[in-house]
């Protein structure tokens, strides 16, 4: 009986330590971070995440504060982030995200920091407070009406560019003969 007791405290305390992986959108807020395990020190993942940038930079990707070999705050564009249709067209929306990404040997934490958004042919600037996602949600807690794709396109944009992170490292690493 205690064999199975100790069991049960090492895995909630493992699970109250788990790190995040991906990002998940929820009425309390898109995740904080999540952090991604990479093979490399510190300063060469810094390094590739700056080439990244300047791989993006045609994507409106720029470097807004850097601290050599630790961290990279970068902010960047993401074109028909969220459509919708009204009166038989569709109008989508512009959306300018800042991320900052802190680097260890062996891991980066990919924080989503910022998000503004504007319809494509307009002017007015909607800033989404990434902590408090109520505003998509009823009393009851269900989605408020056309707002199904809200939550896949902020879980898709912040993962995708962590993603797209990844792969681009890989790449380069390949390419430099690794």
């Amino acid at each position: 009986m205690k064999a199975k007791a100790l069991l049960l405290m090492a895995f909630i305390s493992a699970s109250a330590f788990a790190q995040e992986t991906e990002f998940k959108f929820a009425k309390e807020g898109l995740t904080d971070f999540i952090v991604t395990t990479y093979a490399g020190s510190a300063k060469d993942t810094y390094n590739l995440a700056l080439a990244w940038v300047k791989e993006n930079a045609k994507k409106g990707y720029t470097i807004t504060s850097s601290v050599e070999n630790e961290k990279v705050t970068i902010q960047g564009g993401k074109e028909n982030f969220l459509c919708s249709k009204a009166g038989g067209t569709t109008v989508c929306t512009y959306a300018t995200f800042t991320i900052e990404i802190s680097f260890k040997d062996g891991k980066f934490k990919f924080d989503a920091v910022g998000l503004t958004e504007k319809p494509n042919n307009g002017t007015t600037v909607v800033t989404h407070d990434l902590n408090d996602f109520s505003e998509y949600y009823n009393k009851d807690g269900s989605l408020k009406k056309y707002k199904d794709d809200v939550p896949m396109a902020y879980e898709a944009l912040f993962n995708d560019l962590n993603k797209s992170l990844v792969a681009f490292m890989d790449k380069k690493k390949k390419a430099d003969g690794w």
